[in-house]
Order: C-alpha cells, then sequence, then structure tokens
C-alpha cells in the first residue's frame, strides 16, 4: 500500500463549515454506524500509485451511492485516470486534498462530480462527528506517524487499528509529512472512527486522530 497526499495550500475562496452550519444547533448521536451496507472496499490502485487522494473520493462515491442503493463502484481505471490528470502523468506524484476537491467538482472522478466542498478545519471531535452525520462522509488528511506504516507484512500495516500504544517511541509516535495519507471517513463510535483506507474498512481512535489529523472536508 502507498500513501499520495501533500499539505494543501490556503486558498482564500474556500469555504468554511462553520459559515454555514451552526455546529451547536442539533443533536449529533454519540453513534453512526452504517458500516453493513458495504460489504467490500476496493484498493483503488493506491497499493501501485501515491492517487490515495482519489482512491478517497472513489470510495466515499461508492458509500453515498450504496446508501442509495445504486451502488457504484469507481473501477482502478477511473483513479488512475485522475491522479494523471492531477499530476501530469506522473504517477507516483502526491496531490494535494485541496487540488483532489477542484478537480472532483470540476471535471469529476469516474464521471462523478461533487457540488461543492468545504474546509471543517482541523482535527476536532465534535466537528467530525457532525459531518459524517450531517454529510454521510468526511475526507481525511493525515500526517501518519512511521509506527503506522511498520509491519511484518503488508497485511498485518493494513490489518492493525490506528491507535498510539505506550510501547511506540517518541520518534515512531511522531506526525511524519512525508507520511501524508488521504482517507474516507464514513462512521464512529465512542472508541472508533471507521475510515476506509487500502482497499479495507479500518478502524482509528480518537486519539489518533486529533493527533494526526491535518485537515478534514
Amino acid at each position: 500500500m502507498l500513501l499520495g497526499r501533500v499539505k494543501s495550500t490556503n486558498d482564500p475562496r474556500m469555504l468554511h463549515l462553520q459559515s454555514y452550519v451552526a455546529m451547536d444547533a442539533f443533536p449529533v448521536p454519540p453513534v453512526r454506524d452504517l458500516l453493513d451496507r458495504t460489504k467490500k472496499w476496493p484498493m483503488l490502485a493506491n497499493d501501485r500509485f501515491n492517487c490515495c487522494t482519489s482512491a478517497a473520493a472513489g470510495h466515499m462515491v461508492h458509500h453515498w451511492t450504496e446508501a442509495n442503493r445504486q451502488d457504484v463502484f469507481l473501477t482502478e481505471q477511473d483513479i488512475i485516470q485522475a491522479q494523471a490528470a492531477l499530476t501530469g502523468d506522473q504517477l507516483m506524484e502526491p496531490v494535494s486534498m485541496l487540488n483532489a476537491l477542484k478537480f472532483w467538482r470540476k471535471t469529476g472522478i469516474g464521471n462523478h462530480r461533487i457540488h461543492s466542498f468545504m474546509s471543517a478545519g482541523h482535527a476536532k471531535v465534535d466537528t467530525l462527528r457532525a459531518v459524517i452525520y450531517l454529510f454521510g462522509a468526511a475526507y481525511i488528511g493525515l500526517d501518519l506517524p512511521n509506527f503506522a506504516m511498520k509491519g511484518d507484512t503488508e497485511a498485518e500495516i493494513i490489518a492493525v487499528p490506528w491507535e498510539i500504544s505506550e510501547k511506540v517511541s517518541p520518534g515512531d509516535a511522531a506526525p511524519q509529512f512525508n507520511n501524508g495519507h488521504c482517507v474516507a471517513a464514513i462512521g464512529y463510535d465512542e472508541k472508533w472512527i471507521y475510515v476506509v483506507t487500502w482497499g479495507t474498512l479500518k478502524t482509528m481512535t480518537w486519539e489518533f486522530f486529533t493527533r494526526y489529523t491535518d485537515e478534514v472536508y
């Protein structure tokens, strides 16, 4: 599995969620679990190319359309074409989430376009819950620590939950800009956030989210 996110630059035209939604004006449930609707998640080429920003978009399209019983799977070719368009055919070149979002809105990924997008700030627990509850998914950018990328096998790295162990050294636990990754968050409960990455549903603790999240849309 690979990564593929670089930090987004500031855009003064950015819409901000807090300007449109009063976050304390409606009750957000402590659990949002619609996970049984989706039985499988494709890798979407993120094991071969640094295309996580487009792959996460593909996972969100599937999650949204499955909820409407349309069940649309974007293909690896859809994701590769988006990555190629974003990078000038440099498929291993990482992409900012903001550029990917603009492309998703203007051009579309796999013939699917979003109407608009908003920044939800950084790693605020209540905000993420509200975004997932209101919109069904959140587009999250992480600076993963080195320990999250270590394991005896790739399968082990994919399967192990993202949580901060006391056994991890401070160096391995530090956020790493070079480990920039984009995932789709589609559910939560009191302990876990449920994200889709590398062709699987992965659990992430709230502590992990607040420490390593750099941007949320």
